[in-house]
């Protein structure tokens, strides 16, 4: 982890890749900033497509419907 003063944050954001910062004031430490780890659209396309072809064949294999799987992986609370 590089440690940076406050001051040198914007710079410092814009060269860092993935490295972790900690920033300081007059030498005291304020925080750390984590970059944010960015995935190629073309990744996340292919993410999603393979939860919906997981979310199909779990329908297939269990007979549920949409509404059914989703209440039975995200119940509603009852209200009381």
């Amino acid at each position: 982890m590089k440690s940076i003063e406050l001051s040198n944050l914007k710079e410092q954001m814009l060269l860092t890749e993935q490295e972790a910062l900690a920033v300081q004031y007059n030498g005291k430490l304020l925080g750390y900033f984590y970059p944010v780890k960015t995935k190629d659209q073309a990744e996340v396309d292919a993410l999603w497509e393979r939860l919906e072809k997981a979310v199909e064949r779990v329908m297939a294999e269990t007979g549920l419907d949409e509404e059914t799987l989703v209440e039975v992986l995200a119940p509603r609370k009852s209200k009381q």
